[in-house]
């Protein structure tokens, strides 16, 4: 795992002035917010030059807008992609890839654990002939044996969902390219300051810009990264016609969270390490799932695909008592209850709402999992917080 200072210079300078231009007689400090509509022309012909070139010219702000323009641009040369597009939510990303790159005949298959709207989404998508198969790794053979000839997609997170688990991504691009199937991962726990899946062989990478991109709980978005002729599918097919478009000040709420982005990380990179660490140690925990602390081959994978660590985790207590997990969350004073997570706020999410031990046991997890979100608050504080929780369940 490389140095993350080494990497401060780039990113910092992609973050924080990448394609930045002169507005007019003034150079603003923050990027402006272009909030309109619709854009006028100087001339007929002029409109018609733009006409022909929607996706690169400001003719209406459901294609193209100055401001979210400015964030495609940044996130492009974050991931190391050649375009970019943003939409009004992460699943509006997920699904119009999918939707783009799918059609009547095709077969999805999704490795491990992911975001379960996702696995949903790729479930619905039965109703117009297109099969999904979910795969739990635990070699390459599960994915090749699973691979079909109609096979057009293999779709994954890595670090996994809830139980953050990462796969060999240069394996499974090797496979993919051999048989003509594109790749596509949800970046989102690593962000592209902690990984760059693209630089390994994937094909696509999507965000959730919800999350540290946006880094303070006010926006929802959704972004993709790829080749120019991927992205190009993507507007003309599902961007335009489902209208799922980021707004400008959405945009602009974006831009302000990534100058930010490595410094938050970096920060929140050295108290997750902290939680994980008392939390290994306290035996009424009966394991922590984390890049972190993974096995053997979990390290391997870190060392090789991740440039540092992020702060989500996930942990399971030792009992299998409803009533506990519930006293245990609702001891929390520091960490709030909450989905989503990349904000300023520490969160806590039990996977287990009641009505949803079928649903846990096929995705292989336990209804004592919760799931963590360390945030920007003191480490040493959110550690004192779970261990008073804690002690309020095995100490009654």
């Amino acid at each position: 795992m490389e140095n993350i200072d080494k990497m401060y210079t780039k990113e910092m300078n992609i973050c924080t002035h990448f394609g930045e231009n002169e507005i007019g007689s003034y150079k603003p400090i923050t990027p402006p917010i272009v909030q309109t509509s619709t854009f006028s022309f100087d001339s007929y012909e002029q409109f018609l030059d733009i006409c022909n070139d929607e996706k690169n010219s400001y003719m209406y702000t459901r294609g193209t807008n100055p401001t979210t323009q400015l964030l495609e641009k940044r996130l492009a040369q974050l991931e190391g992609g050649e375009g970019c597009k943003v939409f009004s939510s992460g699943m509006a990303a997920i699904s119009s890839t999918l939707l783009t790159l799918l059609q009547n005949g095709d077969h999805v298959i999704s490795l491990n654990i992911i975001y379960g709207q996702a696995t949903t989404f790729m479930n619905s998508l039965s109703k117009y002939g297109i099969e999904h198969t979910n795969v739990f790794v635990k070699s390459m053979e599960d994915i090749e044996d699973n691979i079909q000839e109609n096979t057009k997609i293999i779709y994954m997170e890595s670090p996994s969902s809830q139980l953050m688990e990462l796969l060999d991504l240069e394996a499974i691009t090797k496979i993919a390219k051999e048989k003509n199937i594109i790749t596509v991962i949800d970046n989102t726990w690593a962000t592209p300051i902690f990984q760059k899946p693209i630089k390994h062989g994937v094909d696509v990478v999507i965000h959730s810009c919800s999350k540290y991109i946006g880094g303070n709980s006010d926006v929802v978005s959704g972004a993709v990264i790829s080749t120019n002729k991927i992205i190009d599918e993507i507007f003309d097919f599902a961007h335009q016609n489902l209208g799922a478009v980021n707004s400008p000040f959405n945009s602009w709420l974006l831009l302000r969270g990534l100058r930010t982005l490595p410094m938050r990380l970096n920060y929140q990179q050295q108290s997750v390490k902290k939680v994980i660490n008392f939390l290994q140690q306290d035996d009424r925990i009966e394991i922590v799932n984390h890049p972190f602390c993974g096995n053997k081959r979990q390290k391997e994978l870190a060392n090789k695909y991740l440039l540092g660590y992020a702060s989500l985790l996930s942990f399971v207590i030792k009992e299998n008592d409803f009533d506990k997990l519930k006293k245990f969350v609702n001891s929390l004073k520091l960490f709030q209850i909450g989905v989503s997570w990349g904000g300023y706020e520490s969160l806590v999410l039990p996977a287990f709402k009641g009505i949803n031990q079928e649903q846990l046991e096929k995705r292989k997890m336990s209804k004592m999992h919760v799931r963590l979100y360390v945030g920007i608050e003191d480490a040493d504080s959110l550690i004192e917080d779970l261990k008073q929780a804690l002690d309020s369940i095995y100490n009654s």
